[in-house]
Formats: structure tokens, C-alpha cells, sequence
């Protein structure tokens, strides 16, 4: 984990993180980059000629520049890599230093102002020099960040964060925990059957909800005692008003299947 992300507050977040643009090591090191170059040139170009004293010498030295070029050239991209400008849902934070931290850190609530200049270069290639002014003695109150990568969208968090802090009505709703079950479709009850028999079928309600017994009218009353076949044939118009109260067949089914039984009644 990065230097300053361990010394972010509980409940402190990382909104936006920069840092400058690689122009700026670039601007740092480029007479020592045109040094490299040279000297090795010179170490190549003493290598072809004969052994001596001189061109000894002048290899020694080449190798001397060389070296000390490329060593301050990655010191400069060292420092370049931990360098750490963040901001966060409270505060600003700038942290440099490889082996030395050097930190400096505002809160959001201090800040007065912003200026961001760009240059048509800084626009080409994203980068600028923001000033920002805030209410705090130290260094005037004002934290710059020259040649800044991505200075556009650094400020655009900044401010942003900022208004939360002073509106927290603007601040997004928390995200619920969790889904919220969707309500089970209760199926309603069935409907009393409505056969065609010669007898009166009584609807039992469910014990939770004690009803009447309905009485189903008679289609037709039986002029005598119903005989075994015709026993039969109630069950079947029992059972069949049974299937189609449950969906298992269609209405017209029904119908069909109940005047074939009471014909043969």
C-alpha cells in the first residue's frame, strides 16, 4: 500500500489520484539525458582509437558522466513514481519523498479557491499548474501543483467533494443492503364447483377463515335412489369439477365431458 493511503482517516476515501506529468521529470533531466548521450558517444568513439595514456583518460571520464547521468536520471524517476496527490472525500493530500516523506494535507472545507493554468502544450499533452488557496496560514495558503497530469479532472473532483462537504443534501443515496424480496402472489382461493350432479356439494373454508357451508343448486332433482352405475357417474362429474377448479382442464372440457355423463344418466 502507498504512503499516504496509510495514513487515510477511518471512513476517508480516494475520490481522484495524480501526480505531475512526466514532462516534468523530462524538464528536470534533460541536460542530463543530452550527457548520456554524449558521453556515450565519447566511450564508443575512444574505444576505436589506440591505447594510451589519453584516450585512457578520456574513457575514464565519459564512464564517470555516464554513469552519474543515468544514476541521477533514475533518482529523478524514483522520486517521479512516489510522488502521491490525492483527493479524497475530506482533504487534499500531496506526498513526496522516496525515502524521506514530505507530506502536506488540507481539508476540503478550507479551500477558497482554484486556478488552473494550461498552457496550449499542457492542453495537448494534459497538464497544468493548479493553485489552490485555502484558508490556512501556512506558506501564505496556497498549495501548488506545477505541471500536474490530468489537472482538469483533479480539479473537477476537488470541487465536487468540496460541495458534498458544504451540501450534504447533494451527497448520493447509501446503497441498500441486501435486495428486497419481492411479495409472494397469494393464489386465490378456489371456486365452489357448479357440477351438474344430483346432489349438493358443500364448500369447506380453510379452519383460518370459518364460513358458511355454500350450497351448490341442484341442476336437476333425482327422482329416485341413485343405483351403483349412477354413483359412478356423480364421482366422475365430482372429479372432473375438481380438475377444472384446479386448472388442470378448461371449462369447455368440462362442459363437454359433463353432458356425455349426464346423458348416460
Amino acid at each position: 500500500m502507498s504512503y499516504a493511503r496509510t495514513l487515510l482517516s477511518r471512513g476517508e476515501e480516494v475520490i481522484f489520484e495524480s501526480r505531475q506529468h512526466w514532462f516534468a521529470v523530462l524538464a528536470r533531466t534533460w541536460a542530463f539525458v543530452i550527457a548520456t548521450i554524449l558521453s556515450l558517444a565519447v566511450v564508443l568513439w575512444s574505444a576505436g582509437l589506440d591505447s594510451g595514456v589519453g584516450q585512457q583518460a578520456i574513457q575514464i571520464i565519459s564512464l564517470v558522466v555516464l554513469i552519474g547521468s543515468l544514476g541521477r536520471i533514475g533518482w529523478m524517476v524514483l522520486a517521479w513514481r512516489n510522488q502521491e496527490y490525492l483527493v479524497t472525500n475530506r482533504r487534499l493530500i500531496k506526498a513526496e519523498g522516496i525515502f524521506n516523506k514530505e507530506m502536506a494535507d488540507s481539508g476540503l472545507e478550507k479551500v477558497n479557491d482554484a486556478h488552473l493554468t494550461q498552457s496550449l502544450l499542457g492542453r495537448i499533452f494534459d497538464y497544468g499548474t493548479l493553485d489552490i488557496l485555502t484558508a490556512a496560514e501556512e506558506s501564505a495558503g496556497i498549495q501548488d501543483y506545477e505541471m500536474l497530469a490530468d489537472p482538469v479532472k483533479f480539479k473537477i473532483a476537488m470541487l465536487n467533494q468540496k460541495e458534498r462537504l458544504d451540501r450534504p443534501e447533494l451527497a448520493p443515496a447509501p446503497r441498500m443492503q441486501g435486495s428486497v424480496a419481492a411479495p409472494t402472489m397469494q393464489r386465490a382461493d378456489p371456486m365452489p364447483p357448479r357440477a351438474g350432479s344430483d346432489r349438493v356439494a358443500e364448500v369447506r373454508p380453510p379452519a383460518s377463515e370459518p364460513l358458511p357451508p355454500v350450497a351448490v343448486p341442484v341442476a336437476a332433482p333425482a327422482a329416485a335412489p341413485a343405483s351403483p352405475p349412477a354413483d359412478e357417474l356423480v364421482a366422475r362429474l365430482e372429479s372432473l369439477a375438481s380438475l377444472r377448479d384446479r386448472g388442470l382442464i378448461t371449462p369447455e372440457e368440462y362442459d363437454t365431458k359433463k353432458r356425455d355423463i349426464l346423458e348416460r344418466m
